[in-house]
């Protein structure tokens, strides 16, 4: 129990640092309005309202692997969905299988 507790404040602070991150890096795209971040099952749900859409749009990383290296540490992007199909394809073609180095601020709570 006391595990999961920890596992859900780790979580819950990751998701606080990489709605942060979004925000400053696409904030000509729209807003991050929430990020949930499961470490467990390797899962992440991003939440935004994009510029143009009247409604909030969801897309979820279903799968990514984490990469520790003497260079630092990666996030390996393997599967997506979303709520627009659209936007699915975008982001399979994009960044599956794509390795990026995660900022120091995630890093230091893996």
């Amino acid at each position: 129990m006391l595990g999961t507790l920890a596992r859900g404040m780790k979580d819950g602070a990751l998701g606080l640092t990489f709605r942060a991150y979004l925000n400053d890096k696409f904030k000509e795209y729209g807003e991050v309005t929430d990020v949930v971040v499961d470490t467990q099952g390797n899962r992440l749900m991003i939440e935004a309202m994009l510029r143009g859409e009247t409604d909030r749009v969801t897309a979820t990383i279903e799968r990514y692997d984490i990469e520790k290296t003497g260079d630092g540490i990666f996030i390996v992007l393997r599967q997506f969905s979303s709520s627009r199909a659209w936007l699915t394809l975008l982001l399979t073609q994009l960044f599956s299988g794509k390795r990026y180095k995660l900022p120091s601020a995630v890093s230091k709570l893996l």
